[in-house]
């Protein structure tokens, strides 16, 4: 395959169902399907179509690169100027080793670069990010490719899995009961407490998991999921940490900084696996923590690490 042959183009409405089906054979970890993608890429309120590059050879789509540029402010981050992002890429498996993939980034960096971005990065963007960064073993030819543009490495992030099935949750009793001889409670979210929890997060944690819970407040308000996929910690009506689950997916968990280090955040976690079995589910899972977290704290509760991700940063006097 020669070069010339190589035309790279923005998204159109035509492109849809072709380039979920790239984006599978591209990706074949991270599918997604219409619903997905229509919600997380087409719906995103920083999404510009140009922005998704299409390399096409012969008329056919071959290749994608999903870059962002925020237009909206996110909260208690802004709109982040001069950073982009990489959230999605990658050549079909059979027009891999031509140059494509070498062309496709080349072109992300110098549309990026005239947008006025001057460091991109792969791909811890909020609040689509499909996972977080590039994983080590399955799309190792992805990540030799951005290095040799010069992407370095900043920080790794893992996924883990629990299957909650087998685990016996009465050993986990004691995390609660420690907790409530300090005078901490932890339950399920009511209903006329939506404030009370907003306002906790807002003072407390970071800008997306405000976002996060936020959304998954607005299922439960329309009857989608229920109110006791949030789990407290609270004293004498005061809010201390929180976590919550959607299905399988389990996350995230803070407790307020000073109050750490008095087990809150294992009752927390204990209680959440038990309603969660509770409710039929087998497993738990996190896209997006790190290894020493998961060594020092989850693996008490029976999860392992399942995936590994290098979180990547490019610069334009790297380039």
């Amino acid at each position: 395959m020669i070069m010339g042959c190589v035309h790279m183009r923005g998204y159109r409405c035509e492109d849809e169902q072709e380039l979920i089906s790239l984006w599978n054979d591209v990706m074949p970890f991270d599918q997604i399907d219409v619903r997905t993608f229509r919600r997380k890429v087409l719906l995103d309120p920083n999404f510009d179509p140009n922005m998704l590059i299409i390399a096409e050879v012969d008329g056919e789509a071959v290749g994608f690169c999903l870059c962002i540029i925020r237009k909206m402010p996110m909260e208690k981050v802004g709109l982040e100027e001069g950073r982009s992002w990489i959230t999605a890429f990658g050549v079909h498996p059979l027009h891999r080793r031509k140059g494509i993939g070498k062309a496709l980034i080349e072109h992300a960096l110098a549309k990026l670069e005239d947008a006025g971005a001057n460091e991109v990065l792969v791909s811890p963007y909020t609040p689509n990010y499909f996972i977080p960064g590039v994983d080590e073993e399955r799309y190792s030819d992805a990540l030799n490719l951005l290095y040799r543009f010069g992407f370095k490495v900043i920080s790794s992030a893992v996924s883990a899995e629990a299957n909650i099935s087998t685990l016996d949750l009465n050993a986990f009793s004691g995390y609660e009961q420690r907790v409530s001889r300090e005078g901490v409670k932890v339950r399920p979210l009511q209903p006329n407490e939506i404030t009370k929890l907003l306002q906790f997060l807002e003072s407390h944690m970071p800008g997306d998991w405000l976002r996060h819970a936020r959304e998954l407040l607005i299922k439960a308000t329309y009857g989608f999921c229920d109110y006791d996929q949030f789990i407290i910690a609270e004293r004498d009506g005061e809010l201390l940490g929180y976590c919550q689950f959607d299905g399988e997916h389990f996350g995230p968990i803070g407790v307020r900084e000073d109050v750490q280090r008095m087990g809150i955040g294992s009752a927390l976690l204990s209680k959440c696996l038990q309603i969660m079995r509770s409710k039929g589910l087998h497993n738990a899972w996190m896209m997006w923590t790190s290894e020493e977290l998961v060594k020092r704290f989850y693996s008490k509760f029976g999860f392992r690490i399942s995936r590994r991700f290098c979180i990547l940063s490019w610069r334009k006097c790297s380039y």
